[in-house]
């Protein structure tokens, strides 16, 4: 089968939804099959003569030898979920957006929906009203009239359905240019003007891309589209971005933490402009292709950019740790990863086709150097160019840049599920190593091509290490910065702690203490006096990680561990809290959020500011400490959350609520999540919840009631298995086997990886917290 061009013309009652469709899709085929989900087929014409078409599930086949072209009539209605073509409401706000990744193309229009058909698209779209439509392409013409307006788009460079946009409703913009290229940021409400942030990071990172890649953006413009209502954080359709809000719309009265996401997303989306739309994965068990590339060359293009923002810092704490914990449970999957029913590809899109895959290209750039990574890049995006690849594809361009045997060892990393630890035994001279899989539940024989590196003498020393022991000279830290894909348990903590004095190698001793406690390779004890020795750290990355764990040992050991954990608050507090630099600013916005959360003198304190006149770091901080310290929290926040104009301060207001302990209150709280004062996409932050183990009840009372509301709400995005990988390792504390029974009697097969995950990882907590109360 081969096909080269769509030509679409669509006809949108703008009041109703509803539309009708005429399509000419210029193919060869023999009786080929038509992906089409919730359409009404009227007609089908094959070149020329009229044919019935055999209906079937999701789709119709089409019993003619076809040599030139398919004609299709057909209706259809934007959808009030959030995928396809669906009409995007908050408030007295209404326009119409879609969203095709991974195959909601054949929700709008009958099509091949499958990544390795690449086309051209022709759209022309009448509404009948006057408003703003936006697609991949400028448009070529716009006509207004009594009956509403048309706009007629150019075809497109060849794409993947997926990648397909259509927009419609009163927009407004910004624009600037790049080159003789349009960059453009359109929102409704007049909420544009807040996207000059993002047009400004946009600029530098197109620009910076340009250079890397060594290929010019192949489009004459770039659209980036703050939709109100969007499942998923943004969506790289090919010249038209689409972006939540709080994704997109950043001044300088924003928090230094969603700036610093904005530019990070931003980079992200526009790195796909190349990595997925210029060049796509064949098939989606390749979609780290995509993903991997997009977040690594974020970071890469963040950091460039901003070097003072440190972004690798952020990459590690927000790509590999996330990534190396789910990869620590058997319920993982490999990097690539055999994919066939659509629930398994909306699944595959979590901490290991985008972290994961970001960081082992981390590991590959080490060891290989990042002139012949960058040379390989190069190779493989001219080589495949509006064209489709595979895995294989790029090794092949990074071997023959670097003469190393890349293929041999990516192969390993990409196609086996799990990572390693390595073992390590000091010895007087030697040092005995020791590679098995690292596992949570329990460790097991396997080996990789394993990059080492390691501190001799104050030098790195890279080694390349393929089997299951070995003994290698006298060194004091293995895995130089964290950048290497493993874990390493230690023989003696000392000598690491010791040479590891850059935040990267504390973080990467913290990270693997607390991996080896949570897999019973130490005592909780023993990762205390590995944490012990960061008391009051002043570095933001080993800073900000020994918070978060505490935080979460906290949620799981309850008031047993309460002493502990304020120690290292308050002398965290004493470190940071006169500082003003960037990090610190997110950070203490951080620290006062957890230190309001276990002192009533410090909440009560921080209560007392005016939400909307106090510095945005520490807003989310205030609304939590009003849930806890006010008398009436429930009716506090929720005046403040009616006052709010932006979605920072929605989120920031909606996880203070999250955090009120009056059971009455929180319940209050949990019932505004099924009515409008809630988008349907925030129904996601539920599990900001998690940091308030009062009413874990009222928490998992709420999601046995809703299960089914939230599949509704997030069917075929990949949020809910998120959603419930978040959830189930804390409400389930103490009820682990209610929880199991409950999704064991209900199948909710779109989100059974992040179920299985979320049961998986509630047993290691149970196991901790039984270990925990043993050795007390």
């Amino acid at each position: 089968m081969r096909i080269t061009e769509y030509d679409i013309k669509v006809d949108l009652d703008f009041e109703t939804g509803s539309y009708t469709g005429e399509e000419t899709i210029y193919m060869s085929a023999i009786n080929p099959w038509i992906d089409a989900e919730g359409l009404k087929i009227e007609s089908v014409w094959a070149d020329g003569k009229r044919v019935e078409p055999v209906e079937g599930n999701k789709g119709f086949k089409v019993e003619a030898n076809i040599t030139e072209k398919l004609q299709i009539k057909f209706k259809g209605k934007a959808s009030e979920n959030l995928m396809g073509f669906y009409v995007a409401r908050f408030k007295d706000t209404k326009f119409y957006t879609t969203q095709f990744e991974p195959n909601g193309a054949r929700l709008f229009i009958p099509c091949i929906d499958r990544p390795d058909y690449k086309a051209r698209f022709k759209l022309t779209v009448h509404v009948n009203r006057d408003t703003k439509v936006i697609s991949n392409m400028p448009p070529l013409k716009i006509e207004r009239s009594n009956n509403g307006v048309t706009y007629y788009f150019p075809e497109t460079l060849p794409m993947s359905t997926y990648l397909l946009y259509l927009g419609v409703g009163d927009f407004d913009e910004i624009e600037d240019k790049i080159g003789d290229k349009m960059v453009n940021v359109a929102a409704y409400g007049g909420k544009s003007s807040r996207g000059r942030f993002a047009l400004d990071v946009a600029k530098k990172v197109i620009d910076f891309y340009e250079g890397y890649f060594g290929i010019e953006y192949p489009l004459p413009k770039l659209h980036l589209i703050a939709v109100p209502e969007f499942a998923v954080g943004a969506m790289e359709n090919w010249g038209a971005i689409t972006f939540r809000e709080i994704a997109l719309l950043a001044d300088e009265k924003s928090s230094e933490s969603i700036r610093r996401n904005v530019a990070t997303v931003v980079a992200h989306e526009i790195a796909h402009q190349w990595f997925g739309d210029l060049v796509t994965m064949k098939w989606w068990d390749d979609l780290w292709l995509n993903e991997s590339f997009a977040t690594f060359m974020s970071y890469k293009a963040i950091n460039s950019v901003f070097p003072e923002w440190d972004h690798w810092e952020d990459f590690v704490l927000t790509e590999t740790e996330p990534a190396m914990h789910t990869d620590s449970l058997s319920t993982t999957h490999p990097i690539h990863v055999p994919v066939n029913k659509p629930e398994e590809i909306e699944q595959i899109f979590d901490d290991i086709s985008y972290g994961k895959g970001a960081s082992v290209l981390r590991m590959l750039e080490d060891y290989i150097g990042e002139k012949f990574f960058e040379d390989g890049i190069k190779s493989y995006l001219k080589t495949h160019a509006y064209s489709n690849a595979t895995m294989n594809d790029l090794w092949a361009s990074m071997e023959e840049a670097s003469s190393l045997p890349v293929q041999k060892i990516m192969n390993a990393w990409v196609t086996k599920a799990g990572h390693p630890i390595v073992k390590v035994y000091f010895g007087d001279t030697k040092v005995k190593i020791e590679q098995k899989r690292f596992k949570y539940l329990s460790l097991e024989d396997d080996v990789w091509p394993l990059p080492l590196t390691y501190y001799k003498d104050g030098k790195k020393v890279t080694a390349l290490f393929e089997d299951v022991t070995g003994e290698i000279e006298d060194f004091s830290k293995m895995n130089v910065e964290g950048k290497g894909f493993y874990r390493v348990l230690y023989s003696d903590w000392d000598k690491p702690l010791t040479e590891g004095k850059s935040a990267f190698d504390k973080w990467n001793l913290l990270v693997d203490s607390y991996s080896s406690m949570l897999a019973n390779l130490i005592s909780p004890n023993e990762y205390f006096s590995v944490a012990e020795k960061f008391l009051g750290e002043n570095s933001y990355l080993p800073a900000l990680t020994l918070l978060s764990q505490m935080t979460t040992l906290y949620l799981i050991f309850g008031d047993k561990i309460k002493p502990i954990y304020e120690r290292h608050l308050n002398f965290l507090y004493e470190t940071w809290k006169n500082r003003t630099d960037f990090k610190a600013k997110m950070f203490n916005g951080i620290l006062s959020r957890r230190l309001s959360m276990i002192n009533n003198k410090f909440a009560k304190e921080m209560a007392e500011a005016d939400y909307f006149s106090s510095d945005p770091n520490m807003r989310a901080a205030v609304a939590v400490s009003i849930a806890v310290s006010s008398e009436k929290p429930y009716e506090e926040l929720i005046s403040l959350y009616k006052k709010a104009t932006y979605d920072e301060d929605r989120v920031n207001i909606l996880t203070g609520m999250l955090n009120i302990r009056k059971k009455d209150d929180f319940q209050r709280v949990l019932l505004m999540f099924k009515t409008n004062d809630v988008k349907k996409q925030d129904i996601r932050y539920i599990t900001n919840a998690i940091t308030n183990p009062q009413n874990y009840d009222l928490l998992w009372a709420w999601l046995k009631d809703n299960i089914e509301y939230l599949r509704s709400v997030f069917a075929k995005s990949g949020v809910l298995p998120r959603m419930l990988f978040a959830l189930i390792p804390y409400v389930g504390l103490g009820k682990e086997d209610e929880v199991r029974e409950f999704f064991e009697k209900n199948k909710v097969e779109e989100a059974s990886m992040g179920i299985k995950n979320g049961l998986e990882l509630l047993e290691v907590y149970s196991r901790l917290r039984n270990s925990f109360k043993a050795s007390l």
